[in-house]
């Protein structure tokens, strides 16, 4: 879709000729008339920017074989950045947490637990299993569970 400049802007200002009616009306001052259209204004220039430097990217052309045959230079660039396989997001989409947090110490550390420690906490925290239930679906007293979080907790914060 492209940008027709010289129609935007008459819808523009046909628009902002009714506000200025409007606020008027309502008391406004001229001057905070003028305020509204400069902030108005910076917001078409901001969205003309946008329309003007950005390139749409067809649904179709993220098809494998259709990205060497596409014009689009963008699709041709980054296919490869651009493919990604089941395989790749269904292992570790139940984790996805641990890449969110900002922590990069954190991080690393939770990257150095065990499979079964962090399927623990992702369970306590994520899904929200309180300690009782937790206890139940690992067959064993709430009393190890809450052992097994301030073990987990302790490692976590080991050095911080």
């Amino acid at each position: 879709m492209s940008w027709n400049n010289r129609y935007e802007r008459k819808k523009f200002e046909a628009k902002q000729k009714k506000q200025a009616e409007e606020y008027r009306k309502l008391g406004m001052t001229e001057e905070q008339i003028k305020e509204m259209y400069e902030f108005d204004l910076a917001q078409f220039n901001s969205n003309r920017r946008y329309h003007m430097h950005t390139q749409p990217i067809q649904v179709e052309e993220f098809d494998k074989n259709a990205c060497e045959e596409s014009d689009n230079s963008l699709i041709k660039y980054f296919s490869e950045e651009l493919t990604s396989t089941i395989d790749d997001l269904s292992e570790h989409s139940r984790y996805w947490w641990i890449e969110e947090i900002e922590d990069s110490i954190m991080a690393q550390r939770l990257k150095l637990l065990s499979d079964e420690d962090i399927e623990l906490l992702t369970k306590r925290v994520m899904d929200g299993f309180s300690q009782a239930e937790l206890a139940k679906v690992y067959g064993i007293s709430q009393k190890n569970i809450c052992k097994k979080l301030n073990r987990i907790k302790k490692f976590l914060l080991q050095g911080v």
